[in-house]
């Protein structure tokens, strides 16, 4: 499951925690370790504690944090289980033993933890539309409404409540209102995708495949890499008997997505009705190779093998199917085709008589959960995705592919090599990165050292007491910005940055954190809005508020003031390739895909080695299926040392 972000309470050990060993120095190392997700790190720094002091629920519950974002997810279970019996009325380890068992498929200890929590806080919005997509997962689709419409009482603009209410009413046959609350999700979040997938879907239900086709690209558009989208888009394209169409997408879910069985399996069936079979058939292989028990597959290929007069093959596969399932009337009917073709009579005939037993059982205690036996259904029909359980992927098989992050100011030692780079090319640069590096503040684009809280802290403090007496109060005021965004107090880092370009309104450095502040603060609170499974740390924050909202007269969405800084700054320094690489990397995410290569292709001129250019370029043009020039930008990023642009080659170049 990709990641998604919650917002949850990291609250202050008492004073009483004391040992010979620091406790606290652990305690505040793991929460820093925790905001920089560096969770072995901090699992690590839990753990010594909990050695030394093993009745402190907190330690538990930040370490079921931890575990939980590297997908130990019965690890954390049993992390949070034990921080609630040491605190009973410990409310966010509900919550998280929550989140942990939805992921679990634990449905019903699930809504239990939210009943609890509902007990201790009734008004939090969130438990009731978690519990309501848990009701979802067990069918109890009424109830679902119910505690979604309560969740919508508390919070009118909850696009989480309007989706989950949308589906449960569409699984209630209520389609109207679901499209309707599925109208009303987006018209909070235009580019909230899954609903413009779901809208697919159910346009697809009511064979309306040109309208789904519109809503599955929508998808596309924001979320270039959905694999999803192109199943369902290729799905539609099949009933519009547009099978070269539905072919192509497919090819291109399975590129993203090299082990998407439910891709594999559904071109497998329209290559074979193309006449591909044994292209057909090697699909099949790798779908069984990734999972052993799919009875379909060894169904279907059997099907495909029995055509081909492969007969030995045919009849292994409808054993095997038999062997995972001994009341599959349909494996036992072909096999005993194949059994009389290899002039095994006897096998045959016990064979028929076995599929004959078998369906009048059925149709005599009308058992609905043998559907295998059932000869009047079609197994050999296209799997959508809302009828995809019987077929599974595991996501460690399937790498997401990302943009190469922005670059920004941080406190360390090593420098980019680009700066570097550049402060050779040019005076004006050299200054900057000998000044900089004098205040112990590097360009990179990933954390390099953790920084405790209290310490960061200390730092503002010290900043804010020199302030005064400060030769260059602008250097003080960037300083005390990139402790705050790092704390995540998003507007104190603002207020710091708007002072220092009143003081120096030519100073490029200062728009160019200004606009990394605020395109961080918008990423952050994306996140926030986003799906409530998997935890975002906010170290600082000791009260159940929010996160720091934006400047009152800013939308949330709107990445024009990030962009404005970051051309004023390139209009101050047009040299310093940082502000241009990150403003293309903003207009990735506002998608305007042209604008971003332009960007990309003067950095690349200006710094001919600037290996995630090359990279964000290159997925750029995979974006717009202009694969060739991807893949070429992705082949230069590889042979300069980013070894992630393999994983694209391997996924998008075909020799």
């Amino acid at each position: 499951m990709k990641k998604i972000f919650v917002l949850i309470l990291l609250a202050t050990l008492s004073q009483s925690i004391s040992a010979q060993l620091n406790v606290n120095h652990y305690i505040n190392r793991g929460r820093a370790q925790l905001y920089a997700e560096k969770f072995t790190d901090a699992i690590e720094s839990f753990s010594i504690v909990i050695r030394v002091k093993p009745n402190v629920a907190e330690s538990y519950f930040l370490r079921g944090i931890a575990k939980y974002n590297l997908m130990d997810y019965l690890g954390a279970e049993q992390d949070y289980t034990k921080a609630i019996e040491l605190k009973p009325n410990h409310t966010d380890a509900l919550r998280y033993r929550g989140y942990t068992r939805l992921n679990l498929k634990k449905y019903y200890v699930a809504i239990n933890d939210f009943d609890n929590a509902i007990k201790l806080n009734a008004i939090e919005p969130d438990f009731y539309t978690i519990r309501g997509l848990c009701k979802i997962n067990i069918n109890q689709y009424s109830q679902a409404v119910t505690d979604f419409d309560k969740s919508l009482e508390i919070t009118k603009k909850n696009k989480r409540a309007y989706f989950y209410r949308g589906i449960a009413k569409n699984m209630l046959e209520d389609t109207l209102g679901a499209l309707s609350d599925f109208d009303k999700a987006l018209s909070f979040d235009p580019n909230f995708f899954e609903v413009y997938m779901n809208k697919g879907i159910l346009y697809s239900e009511w064979h309306k495949y040109d309208t789904a086709i519109i809503n599955f690209t929508k998808v596309i558009e924001i979320d270039p890499l959905n694999s999803g989208a192109y199943v369902n888009k290729a799905l539609a394209y099949y009933h519009l008997q547009k099978t070269d169409v539905s072919v192509m997408n497919l090819d291109t879910a399975i590129q993203i997505e090299p082990d998407n069985s439910l891709a594999l399996f559904n071109r497998a069936l329209i290559k074979n009705e193309l006449k591909k079979s044994k292209e057909a058939i090697r699909d099949l292989d790798k779908v069984i190779k990734l999972n052993p028990q799919n009875i379909l597959t060894f169904f279907n290929r059997g099907l495909m093998k029995l055509d081909m007069e492969d007969l030995q093959g045919a009849f292994m596969d409808f054993t095997q199917a038999i062997e995972i399932y001994p009341d599959f009337a349909k494996a036992y009917l072909n096999r005993s085709i194949v059994r009389h073709k290899l002039n095994d009579a006897q096998g045959a005939f016990a064979d028929k008589e076995k599929a004959n037993e078998i369906i009048a059982s059925v149709k005599q205690n009308s058992d609905s959960h043998v559907s295998y036996a059932d000869t009047t259904e079609n197994l050999q029909s296209l799997i959508t995705l809302k009828s995809s359980s019987r077929f599974y992927n595991n996501p460690r098989f399937n790498e997401q592919i990302t943009p190469e992050e922005n670059y920004s100011f941080v406190y360390g030692v090593n420098n980019s090599k680009y700066f570097k780079r550049l402060s050779v090319l040019f005076i004006n640069i050299e200054f900057i990165k000998n000044e900089y590096e004098s205040l112990g503040l590097v360009i990179a684009n990933e954390i390099e050292d953790v920084y405790e809280t209290d310490f960061i802290n200390s730092e503002i403090e010290r900043l804010n007491s020199e302030y005064n007496k400060s030769e260059n109060k602008v250097y003080n005021l960037i300083q005390s910005s990139i402790y705050k965004s790092m704390l995540k107090n998003y507007n104190e880092a603002l207020s710091d940055l708007n002072l220092a370009l009143k003081k120096d309104p030519n100073n490029f450095v200062a728009y160019y954190c200004r606009a990394n502040v605020r395109s961080e603060m918008i990423d952050y609170i994306q996140q926030l809005e986003s799906e409530s499974e998997i935890i975002l740390l906010n170290p600082t924050n000791t009260s159940t508020t929010k996160v720091n909202t934006l400047e009152t007269n800013q939308s949330y969405l709107d990445y024009e003031f990030v962009i404005n800084d970051y051309v004023k700054s390139l209009e101050l320094a047009p040299q310093f390739t940082f502000s241009a690489f990150n403003l293309a990397n903003t207009l990735l995410k506002t998608r305007e895909y042209r604008k971003a290569i332009e960007l990309y292709d003067k950095i690349i001129k200006l710094e001919p080695v600037y290996a995630e250019a090359y990279y964000n370029r290159g997925l750029t043009y995979i974006y717009l299926k202009e694969t060739e020039n991807g893949c070429l930008d992705m082949s230069v990023a590889g042979e300069l040392g980013l070894e992630k642009a393999y994983t694209v080659i391997a996924r998008f170049c075909e020799n």
